[in-house]
């Protein structure tokens, strides 16, 4: 793979479109940082998310680790407003 400056790319386009044609690939580059590629191929498409299926899945969890969940939060609650009345911050 060639390294090609922004520069370049300006100045040399049309062989590098040639170059690109031939399936010759360039790793594109901007104040010495890589900002991405020229190459041939196309790009792989972009993966969706499946919220159907996210969703299905959610249903089948089992519901008592929701009701876990909000009595670790009110546990977590309680021990905060104790801790802040404890410091006097409440009344």
């Amino acid at each position: 793979m060639k390294t090609l400056t922004m520069r370049d790319l300006n100045r040399k386009t049309a062989s590098v479109l040639d170059a690109l044609e031939r399936g010759e690939t360039f790793e594109l580059h901007r104040n010495g940082k890589a900002v991405g590629y020229l190459t041939r191929t196309t790009p792989s498409p972009e993966r969706k998310p499946d919220w159907k299926a996210h969703f299905e899945w959610l249903r089948r969890q089992p519901k008592a680790r929701g009701q876990m969940l909000l009595v670790e939060f009110e546990e977590g609650r309680r021990r905060l407003r104790a801790r802040e009345q404890a410091l006097g911050n409440r009344p």
